[in-house]
């Protein structure tokens, strides 16, 4: 099911995220890419309204946490813009080299620094695209690293352009002829030496959308800091994390990208482990340039209930129940993100790098996570008569649950009292 069958209200937690895809074909009229572009809302029709940072950011961003790469392209390459900021700042490294194109804006200049970055970049795997390149001497130096050249050829003739072509092929780059309108414009830009062509003569962008949890500013500055510190374990790490239910949700889905392998994960600080402290650093600072949820108000109670169950699941187990009790504040905490996203319990594990165990609890209410889970719900139900039946709860331990509910419950109004400061 994709997020775009989902008839859903995304309840006050969620906000809606849109992305636009242009197809990009090879001469032989084969879809090899998508170039992605940022869209405010589903009507928008260009990249308008935010700074450069901001659009490449949030696109970014929400390509791999709200939306996900492999439903953005089919399995095919990306085509990312990118600033000279996330250049320099080496942001790109949230993507996975082979499955995306940097496509460096126009704005960006060859400078010392610049080279240097793209020097990084391709040593790394990544693949180079000069945007709208119109032949500047200031883009000479970063030709030696570009392996893609577009050029947008709308309004333009086949003689202004063919000595550009003929230039660029000698140098043995792969020039990408965009704004292609009319099949006369395709054939001239294939006689010239084309070999990828981008534009309406193919089809217009497409919109795409998805759901995002909001993020506070003041988590992700706390996180960032933390980071920074080489003192702080990962049990702060952890607990910075835990008092944020839409990082988490963030948390696990970056594992799943195609970068960390996509990994099973049972608890947090697992997952921090697998991605390491420098490549969390950069996730942060994208959503924070990304603003994620800027406009939208976190529903205070919705975000309570799934902090409150998360942490009830966690210390009813490590007063008495088997298991590992970080595993069970994750299960507790994902079985209210289908409320929070407003999006089937499926759809929402569907990109999740989640165990089986945690996926059976969650989708079919089995497997070792399963009994604490229904304890869960039925002591926020008051079904009573059900928590005293359950077997796996010893009859010492239901004498605790309403005291352990309560601390459950001051926690999570204390972990939000600190994310709002």
């Amino acid at each position: 099911m994709s997020y775009t069958e989902v008839d859903v209200t995304p309840p006050p937690t969620a906000q809606h995220v849109f992305i636009a895809r242009q197809p990009i074909f090879d001469t032989n009229r084969r879809r090899v890419a998508y170039e992605l572009l940022y869209r405010a809302h589903r009507d928008a029709t260009q990249a308008t309204g935010l700074s450069e940072s901001h659009m490449c950011g949030d696109t970014a961003l929400h390509a791999l946490l709200s939306i996900g790469l492999d439903r953005l392209t089919a399995g095919t390459t990306a085509f990312v813009n990118i600033t000279r900021e996330h250049l320099l700042g080496e942001l790109y490294k949230i993507f996975d080299p082979t499955a995306v194109v940097l496509e460096l804006l126009e704005t960006i200049d060859g400078d010392a620094a610049v080279v240097d970055a793209c020097e990084r970049a391709v040593a790394e795997g990544y693949r180079l695209a000069l945007d709208d390149y119109d032949s500047r001497p200031s883009l000479d130096p970063l030709l030696p690293f570009a392996s893609i050249v577009k050029l947008d050829v709308l309004g333009k003739t086949a003689e202004e352009l063919a000595p550009t072509v003929a230039r660029l092929n000698a140098r043995g780059l792969t020039v990408l002829a965009e704004r292609v309108e009319t099949a006369e414009m395709l054939h001239a830009c294939e006689t010239m030496g084309c070999v990828l062509f981008q534009g309406y003569v193919f089809s217009r962008p497409e919109t795409l959308d998805g759901r995002a949890v909001n993020v506070q500013h003041a988590t992700v500055f706390n996180i960032m800091a933390l980071l920074n510190e080489p003192d702080v374990t990962d049990s702060a790490l952890e607990e910075a994390f835990r008092s944020h239910p839409s990082l988490s949700l963030s948390l696990l889905r970056i594992v799943n990208s195609a970068s960390f392998g996509a990994r099973s994960v049972d608890s947090i600080p697992y997952a921090i482990r697998l991605i390491g402290r420098e490549a969390l650093s950069r996730w942060m600072l994208i959503m924070l340039i990304a603003t994620v949820g800027a406009q939208s108000p976190v529903a205070h109670e919705a975000v309570v209930n799934a902090l409150v169950r998360g942490r009830f699941c966690e210390t009813v187990t490590a007063h008495g129940l088997s298991g590992d009790p970080s595993a069970r504040f994750l299960v507790g905490l994902l079985s209210r993100m289908d409320a929070l996203l407003g999006l089937p319990m499926d759809s929402v594990l569907e990109r999740l790098p989640v165990s089986a165990d945690v996926r059976d609890a969650l989708l079919k209410g089995t497997g070792p996570h399963a009994p604490v889970l229904r304890l869960a719900d039925a002591y926020e139900r008051g079904e009573w008569a059900e928590v005293d039946a359950d077997d796996s709860v010893a009859i010492a331990l239901r004498a605790e649950l309403a005291g352990l509910y309560a601390d459950a419950a001051l926690w999570a109004t204390q972990r939000l009292t600190i994310t709002a400061e």
